[in-house]
């Protein structure tokens, strides 16, 4: 019994100095503040811009998505090539039309005549001849065969001008996602840097609740790193808005390199509502790529009628006058006036071939005018269905904002008065982040979508060339 009573005696003393002594101590200590570094912000990495001057027609003010479209219409070289296919088309057309008009020839020449002697001198002669002829050749009929000839470069190059359209029209619609895409960057930037204020401003309030005693290490550690990553996604967002600057100026034409203005406050327009059907019936019917495809096919039903009167015969008239002499101005005037029909009954298969050619080309025409209608619906479609779910989310997203931003507040409350733990603050501070980047995207979302319709129905853009 006695030994018991010992037993108890010492475990009360040992715990006496063992618990008394450290909660003096905890009593008595200050919080030492943790041993951490603080990330600074870095400074903004920017591209030195070219020595040459702007172009006259970049505007020193903020650009616009129409203004940026402008641009591009009169620089991207990509719109040159195009503009030199339509003259090389055209040039090909009157090409094919000249056979349908008169045809003058001219031609001269001096002779000068010789005899070789018997003892191998040569001996010049006394004299020599001239001669000048002109002759005009005009086609006067050969089945259509020339007329559809022409027709069919005149279609072709019919195809080559909305080809052009489709250059200008395609440009456009890129230079707009690269625009608004720009945009989006810029306002995740601004998003990430109100997102590192707020961190730092609960870093900061780590700080002084370790100060009033009531606050962790933990927290003020917690806080650094959530600072430090911010920092570090920022860095990311600011270098994605610089590299989405210089795709933008590449699609403008001009140097990547040059300072761009950009107005970030605007949108693309809205669109008045219209329904599915509607603006497929406007695709189909104003789509540069529908009217190319529908010239290329009347081309290569035109091609076909050439090809069927390959070796019809063909009347021409000709009239030449000629005039020889041994003295110049040459005399001794002629003059005849005839016609002529040509024709190859037998031609070993050349017609045949040809209009095996044509009806070939026919046929894929044909398949590339169907199937261009297909992708004109499925864009339009698709564009559609984007900017309704589009226009949802920006209604969502604003609503997740709004009670993102309440959370906060309410974690944050919690926090200062003692009642919560800063872990509820960080989530709520990921959580706000989350719900503004969702925004930006939401609305990025709908100028996208909007451009994309736009394109789709084929909306022009040949105000902007001029």
């Amino acid at each position: 019994m006695n030994r018991i009573k010992k037993t108890i005696a010492q475990s009360l003393l040992i715990a006496s100095l063992v618990v008394f002594p450290v909660w003096g101590f905890a009593q008595e200590t200050q919080p030492v503040m943790p041993k951490i570094e603080e990330t600074p912000l870095p400074p903004t990495i920017s591209l030195e811009a070219p020595k040459a001057p702007l172009p006259k027609d970049i505007p020193n003010k903020p650009l616009t998505a129409e203004e940026a479209v402008r641009i591009a219409l009169h620089h991207q070289p990509s719109i040159f090539s195009a503009i030199g296919n339509v003259n090389a088309a055209a040039g090909a057309t009157m090409q094919a039309r000249s056979n349908l008009y008169p045809l003058l020839s001219i031609s001269a020449g001096v002779s000068q005549s010789g005899v070789l002697a018997s003892e191998g001198k040569y001996q010049l002669s006394t004299g020599g001849s001239m001669s000048a002829t002109a002759t005009i050749r005009q086609l006067i009929f050969d089945f259509n065969h020339t007329r559809d000839i022409v027709a069919e470069a005149e279609q072709s190059e019919n195809a080559t001008k909305a080809n052009l359209t489709v250059a200008q029209n395609d440009l456009a619609y890129q230079v707009k996602q690269a625009f608004y895409t720009y945009v989006q960057d810029e306002r995740l930037v601004a998003v990430n840097q109100s997102n590192v204020a707020s961190l730092q401003q609960h870093l900061a309030e780590t700080k002084a609740q370790l100060n009033a005693g009531v606050g962790l290490l933990s927290d003020v550690t917690n806080a650094e790193a959530s600072v430090s990553s911010a920092i570090l996604t920022l860095s990311q967002a600011e270098n994605n808005a610089s590299v989405a600057k210089v795709n933008l100026a590449l699609l403008l034409g001009i140097d990547p390199r040059t300072p761009l203005n950009i107005a970030t406050d605007t949108g693309e327009p809205a669109m008045n509502a219209l329904d599915v059907a509607t603006l497929v019936k406007t695709a189909l019917q104003h789509r540069p790529e529908i009217l190319s495809s529908q010239a290329n096919l009347n081309a290569a039903k035109l091609g076909l009628d050439a090809a069927k009167t390959s070796n019809a015969p063909s009347i021409s008239a000709d009239m030449s006058a000629n005039a020889a002499s041994n003295n110049f101005p040459p005399g001794n005037d002629t003059w005849t006036i005839g016609a002529s029909v040509s024709w190859n009954p037998f031609d070993s298969g050349y017609t045949y071939g040809k209009i095996k050619q044509a009806e070939g080309n026919l046929q894929s025409a044909t398949a590339q005018l169907e199937s261009q209608k297909l992708s004109v619906v499925s864009d339009v479609s698709q564009a559609y269905l984007n900017l309704k779910t589009a226009e949802q989310s920006v209604t969502t997203a604003k609503i997740e904002v709004a009670n993102a931003e309440e959370n906060l507040k309410l974690a944050d409350g919690r926090y200062r008065s003692g009642v919560g733990i800063f872990l509820e603050v960080t989530d709520a501070q990921t959580s706000l982040l989350t719900a503004q980047t969702n925004l930006v995207n939401a609305r990025t979302a709908v100028d996208l979508a909007r451009s994309a319709l736009s394109h789709a129905i084929g909306e022009s853009v040949q105000a902007l060339v001029k």
